[in-house]
């Protein structure tokens, strides 16, 4: 995995008060996470995690957590589910996984809070790739519902809690607020959050991931987490053109075209404060005023093939070169400006060509494939 990302896990249980749980946590000086009620029907509590960073430090913390649980008598039921909260923003590159893990948890046992050391949030393109992905995998033979227990499967019991929203839902969805549109679509007030994939936890840092059937082995809750980022990180790097930075940048104060043609002289007297007129332009290169007038546009359309914009090459008409109509037609005049501003094209999926394979098992090791697809021949 290239990039470095955040993640919190919420698990469901039954048997115990949240109470009971916390005060389990508590004993075995498990720091970073609290027990909270849940209000579904047949759930006693949820342990939910500070925010931590895929490391041995957060492998370990979660395992302590699962075993701690199930020792103070907490049961899994099929109204149980594990939430996961992947962050919506890379870590920042001067911070490493476990330094962000250590001082997260740190932070949690200490105020209760969210310790936050991340860039900007991803743009939206990213996270529809990762939710069209995701919904086109559920008509594949080895897709997403496949990897999960059947009552987190389209009519099972636990899907209510947990819908996909279809690729069709969400193709047309430009901007954070009509992804979260597409993901509600047709819900009540009350069931609004009920997706698989839930956006409105976006205010809070995360995108909440809600089909995984709930459970305390350890090992099945990090590899879903793994298998999460891991769409994340196939799409930052295979799928997505990040564009350029919207920059203010220098004209070439060298003609690009090749020496000793008239287009360089001209293109000399056109970069300059104010440019220059047509006629003077003649003077210097013995052209015509049509040739002028065609070397202007040359010069503008090899601007603009070298990413300039159109807008580099101004042209001033007689007035505003301080002359009047009818005093001839050529003192209108050429100017390339000094410096334009580029404007940047923004994240957006690569060309079909060049964009990176759609399938949710792009990216991941063989060995955490051999994992699942072992998982799967069991859940069959």
């Amino acid at each position: 995995m290239v990039n470095n990302f955040s993640f919190g896990i919420e698990i469901e249980y039954y048997g115990i008060s949240h109470r009971v749980a916390q005060a389990a946590f508590l004993a075995a000086g498990i720091k970073g996470w609290s027990n909270v009620t849940d209000g579904t029907n047949n759930v006693d509590g949820e342990a939910v995690s500070a925010p931590m960073a895929i490391c041995a430090t957060s492998y370990a913390s979660i395992k302590l957590a699962c075993e701690t649980l199930e020792a103070a008598g907490a049961k899994i039921n099929i109204d149980c589910g594990l939430h996961v909260h992947i962050g919506n923003a890379l870590l920042n590159d001067n911070v490493t996984c476990e330094q962000y893990t250590s001082t997260s948890i740190a932070y949690n046992d200490r105020t209760g809070g969210y310790h936050t050391d991340h860039k900007d949030p991803f743009d939206i393109p990213v996270v529809k790739d990762v939710a069209i992905r995701y919904a086109k995998s559920v008509n594949t033979p080895n897709g997403i519902p496949a990897c999960l227990a059947k009552s987190r499967r389209t009519g099972g019991h636990g899907y209510r809690w947990a819908v996909v929203t279809t690729e069709a839902a969400l193709q047309p969805a430009n901007t954070l607020e009509e992804l979260k549109a597409a993901t509600q679509m047709g819900r009540s007030n009350y069931s609004r959050k009920y997706s698989a994939i839930n956006f409105l936890t976006w205010s809070n840092g995360t995108i909440e991931f809600r089909q995984h059937g709930g459970t305390m082995d350890v090992e099945k809750i990090w590899n879903w987490v793994l298998f999460l980022t891991n769409m994340f990180d196939h799409t930052i790097e295979n799928r997505i053109s990040t564009g350029t930075q919207t920059t203010v940048t220098s004209t070439p104060d060298r003609a690009p075209f090749r020496a000793g043609g008239r287009i360089i002289d001209q293109y000399n007297l056109m970069r300059q404060v104010g440019g220059s007129t047509t006629r003077d332009i003649m003077l210097v290169t013995g052209c015509s005023e049509n040739s002028v007038r065609r070397g202007a546009t040359e010069i503008r359309d090899r601007l603009e093939r070298d990413g300039f914009p159109r807008l580099a090459v101004i042209q001033h008409d007689q007035i505003s070169n301080g002359h009047r109509y009818g005093d001839g037609t050529d003192l209108n005049g050429y100017e390339i400006a000094l410096e334009v501003t580029v404007q940047g094209t923004g994240a957006a999926l690569m060309s079909e060509n060049s964009i990176g394979n759609a399938s949710i098992w792009a990216g991941v090791s063989d060995q955490e494939y051999v994992w699942w697809q072992d998982r799967i021949a069991a859940l069959a």
